[in-house]
């Protein structure tokens, strides 16, 4: 049974049994995580958890209530090592308390959480902790539940990543049977298992059909609101990927494939889209149905970003690779290096990952084929000539690789790293732009100039440690040289951002 279903259901008897405002609570907390408001949902857990911890409330309703707000961080905003210790937490509590999965109830398993935080995260990496936990779980649910039938796509998921499509097929089709054979069945929503494994296995147009008959039951399967708007969102981006794929080796119109593109403006607001929609933008570049140009860029460098500040280093991997390759086929040289930085960082913290090696590789040996951008005028010269372009012949990417080979033979210079640092916030590598600033800033803090807009870029990073040292430094220049001073400060090793620093697509 889908979990809408099961949710319609329960709330109707709860309503019948006179506990309505628990009802209310619990599909309001269920479309919150669908959404992915996280924050929202937690601040409505307190007074939801009042009402479950009442004498006739169902047993499994706490934890229930407690599931949600995970689940909108390990789902929609697709968060990994950020939400791993809470995600073990409430599975340690949920498991021990019964000796396995049963404390959990019937709609949601606390393992779930785990599961989709280890994709996140590495999910090649994680086969073995994804099948133990899976196998563990498993035993202790029934065909026709919700969480039973959660965990078995879980394990689908975990051979796909394992590089056994064929046998992920397989499992979805002996549990479909036996789901039968009980009386249950399965959700429609299953067909996703099914779809994954279908592209993996490069059986594209198959995997079409199985969207068109998601999307012919919509309407039937997922109530209207949150549930229907994430199974479209879904739906979507896997139609997207595959029709994009199919016209880049020329089988399918680009037209269509991309008037299949979500819009931008979704996969920014929902983060679990956007793996699957920097794949489709990617093929739809190659095939000439989207230009390759800055904006797209920054859109990709600032999901990076994001994927690292929440630990899933598998995702920002695979964005990374995608935004990499882009940037060095339109020249954009000082994208293209932030970005395979940041790809190798990731780099290092998934197993299995020769196949992305082998794709930095040649990334970088492109990159370096084409060398660096040459600027047309001496360094001295470059701010007045770009300072002279017209607004419709700018291009923020094109200007930064003109600033750092200026910087170049210039270091230090404050104009210019001012420059850096503008053009740095549009493309939304402040963080790169705030390292270049740093060494300047430490050597001459009485650089107003220099210190201002190192400031600046902080600010528009919302790095507010960064912010911390660089009071501290300036506090501690300022004292007179008599007075005892403080340590030096050095550049932060990491940020403390209080929300998602995915800034809004520029231009």
């Amino acid at each position: 049974m889908a979990l809408w279903r099961w949710l319609g259901e329960t709330a109707r008897e709860l309503r019948a049994d006179g506990r309505a405002e628990l009802a209310e609570s619990l599909v309001r907390l269920a479309q919150m995580a669908a959404e992915g408001q996280a924050d929202a949902a937690a601040e409505a857990v307190p007074a939801a958890e009042r009402i479950a911890a009442g004498d006739t409330a169902p047993s499994w309703a706490a934890a229930l209530v407690g599931h949600w707000p995970l689940a909108a961080r390990v789902g929609d905003r697709a968060e990994g090592e950020s939400v791993l210790p809470a995600a073990l937490a409430r599975l340690r509590a949920s498991h021990a308390s019964s000796g396995g999965a049963a404390g959990c109830g019937p709609a949601a398993c606390a393992a779930e959480l785990v599961l989709e935080c280890y994709t996140n995260i590495d999910g090649p990496g994680h086969v073995v902790d994804r099948a133990t936990l899976v196998a563990e779980s498993l035993g202790h649910t029934r065909p026709g539940e919700p969480a039973w039938e959660a965990l078995v796509l879980a394990q689908a998921d975990m051979l796909i990543d394992d590089e056994r499509p064929d046998e992920a097929i397989r499992e979805l089709d002996t549990r479909a049977a036996a789901a039968r054979a009980d009386g249950s069945g399965v959700s429609l929503g299953y067909a996703f298992g099914y779809v994954r494994a279908l592209r993996h296995l490069d059986r594209f147009d198959e995997a079409l059909s199985a969207l068109e008959r998601v999307e012919a039951g919509m309407t039937a399967a997922w109530p209207g609101g949150a549930a229907r708007a994430a199974a479209r969102r879904r739906t979507a981006v896997e139609r997207a990927r595959v029709l994009a794929w199919l016209a880049r080796v020329g089988r399918r119109p680009p037209e269509e494939a991309r008037a299949a593109l979500p819009e931008l403006r979704e996969a920014d607001a929902h983060p679990r889209m956007r793996p699957g929609w920097a794949e489709a933008a990617e093929h739809l570049v190659a095939a000439g149905a989207l230009d390759n140009d800055w904006r797209l860029g920054t859109t990709l460098t600032s999901w990076t970003r994001y994927f690292e500040r929440v630990g899933s280093h598998r995702l920002c991997l695979r964005v990374g690779l995608v935004a990499a390759r882009l940037a060095v086929a339109r020249g954009a040289r000082w994208t293209a290096d932030c970005t395979l930085r940041r790809a190798e960082r990731s780099l290092q913290r998934v197993r299995r990952e020769a196949e992305e090696f082998g794709d930095l590789e040649e990334i970088r040996a492109e990159a370096a084929r084409r060398g660096p951008r040459e600027a047309p005028v001496a360094a001295e010269e470059v701010l007045p000539m770009l300072r002279g372009q017209s607004p419709e012949d700018v291009d923020p990417e094109h200007q930064a690789d003109l600033v750092r080979t200026a910087l170049a033979e210039r270091p230090g210079d404050a104009s210019l790293l001012n420059a850096l640092g503008q053009v740095g916030r549009t493309l939304a590598l402040s963080d790169a732009a705030a390292e270049l600033h740093w060494p300047r800033v430490r050597a001459v803090p009485g650089d107003q100039k220099a210190a201002l807009s190192l400031m600046e870029t902080l600010l528009a990073d919302r790095d507010t440690a960064g912010l911390r040292a660089l009071v501290r430094l300036l506090t501690d220049a300022a004292v007179p040289p008599s007075a005892p001073t403080g340590a030096a400060t050095a550049a932060p090793a990491h940020r403390t951002v209080a929300a998602d620093p995915t800034p809004a697509p520029a231009g």
